[in-house]
């Protein structure tokens, strides 16, 4: 049984006009990734009424997406991730193989953010405006798997060129933009924040996961004692992920479903309709303070991959499996030490944890430095202690910037808000790529502290301009 009310919101028709998208029927709760959420599709009484919120806001606050569209939206991060991370510990000898050095070796990491920052998240709203996202999923996919085959054969073709192209097509088809845009459309502001750091979490598997399959497959490769041109430990990750891309496409193709049309959607053509209306800034002090924290988080996340990459096979001369199931290692334990964080969302407000996990990041940049001379055994843990607390510290910082970023906006500005926040988060990935291959121990440590002790400073200054918007939904 349902209840249905005939009480019309401004700029919303009536619940009982049947082109309505979002019926306003009062249901149970049900779980979709262990979250309580709101299921219209059941009998049930809400009390929203008794509290004095209109039952139509309550209902938008407490929408949830479908499961299987979810899903594949969170397995996208998961494989954007993948993509990005999976040449991490190989690129070092495919540059050698190639006939170029350390600075290239970066180059080929930092390509791909960079051009899913200023190339894809511009090409991609464009695309949105004029189709689908399911539409845009496809093509992106698509293009994907091409970019990989690329990179596969560039060993055949020994081009340094091909390995580029290869990277910039991928960075530009990684799509990145789509799962912030579908969660803040599909999902309620009362369940935004805990899918956030799901989401977040779920797409840093894809940290764990890279350098795990890398060290899987170049085991497979040198017991089967596969090397050649076509195959090898350098361009098996490409072949892998064409694969894994492929099947995403299908995945894509026959269980996603469109988002229905959002409460932010019609308030931005509504807003377009009424020029004479005066619209909000997008460009806060709040807001830009998420970038910032966007830009320093993933600048720390895939510095410290690179860093830790980079030292391990040169300092500490770990072979490149070591390397590799050590890294695996380090991500695996963040992974879920970030996942174990999403628990936090119940019990601290999203501007004091964005304060205090800043502060928190830059307490523990401080075991980063070498306070040892030589690397023994207990100076390598020690670094490799640090790396783990960094790392999931500012990954607590990147959720709690997903999660802002869409209440502080107003409505109509929630998808321009991803797409520049996308932005800051590629443009971060990119620069720690590059930078990764210079860090020293000190300069590695001073970057960190300094990072965010300026974002925790500023967090605490600004805070009361990153309240949630009023008209957030």
């Amino acid at each position: 049984m349902s209840v249905t009310f005939t009480e019309t919101l401004p700029g919303q028709r009536g619940a009982l006009d049947s082109r309505s998208p979002l019926p306003e029927r009062i249901g149970r709760r049900s779980r979709t990734f262990g979250l309580d959420v709101f299921d219209s599709s059941s009998g049930g009484l809400s009390l929203s009424g008794a509290s004095g919120v209109s039952p139509g806001r309550h209902l938008l606050e407490e929408r949830m997406a479908p499961l299987p569209s979810l899903c594949l939206v969170m397995y996208s991060g998961f494989l954007a991730t993948l993509a990005l991370d999976i040449v991490v510990t190989t690129a070092d000898e495919y540059s050698k193989k190639l006939g170029a050095g350390a600075m290239f070796s970066g180059l080929i990491m930092a390509l791909t953010p960079l051009l899913q920052g200023l190339v894809g998240v511009p090409l991609n709203r464009w695309m949105l405006k004029s189709t689908s996202m399911k539409t845009v999923s496809i093509l992106m996919a698509a293009g994907m798997v091409v970019g990989n085959i690329i990179y596969a054969l560039a060993g055949l073709m020994h081009s340094k060129q091909a390995v580029l192209f290869a990277r910039a097509l991928i960075g530009i088809c990684q799509f990145q933009l789509g799962p912030p845009i579908y969660i803040a459309d599909a999902v309620g502001v009362k369940w935004r924040t805990p899918v956030m750091f799901v989401y977040s979490a779920v797409a840093s598997l894809g940290l764990a996961a890279a350098p795990a399959i890398c060290g899987l497959l170049d085991t497979f490769l040198h017991e089967l004692r596969i090397h050649n041109l076509v195959l090898d430990s350098d361009t098996a990750p490409g072949w892998f992920m064409a694969i894994v891309y492929f099947s995403y496409l299908l995945k894509v193709v026959f269980f996603f479903e469109n988002p229905e049309e959002s409460p932010s959607q019609e308030a931005s053509r509504a807003s377009a309709e009424s020029p004479v209306e005066k619209r909000e800034s997008l460009w806060t002090t709040g807001f830009l303070l998420c970038l910032l924290a966007g830009f320093a988080s993933t600048m720390t996340n895939i510095g410290c991959m690179v860093y830790f990459t980079q030292l391990s096979q040169h300092t500490w001369h770990w072979t490149l499996a070591l390397s590799s199931w050590g890294l695996a290692g380090l991500m695996a334990v963040v992974c879920l030490l970030s996942l174990g964080s999403s628990r936090l969302v119940k019990l601290v407000e999203d501007r004091k944890g964005l304060q205090l996990s800043s502060l928190s990041t830059a307490i523990v940049s401080i075991l980063a430095f070498q306070f040892m001379p030589s690397w023994s055994a207990a100076t390598i843990a020690l670094t490799f202690a640090g790396l783990l607390l960094i790392l999931t510290a500012s990954s607590v910082v990147k959720n709690y910037a997903y999660a802002l970023t869409p209440k502080i906006v107003a409505p109509d500005l929630k998808e321009l808000a991803a797409s520049w926040l996308m932005l800051a988060l590629t443009l971060g990935r990119g620069v720690g790529a590059q930078v990764g291959v210079l860090f020293t121990p000190v300069s590695f440590a001073v970057t960190m502290l300094s990072t965010y002790v300026l974002l925790f400073a500023l967090v605490s200054i600004f805070r009361s301009r990153m309240k949630q918007h009023a008209k957030a939904v």
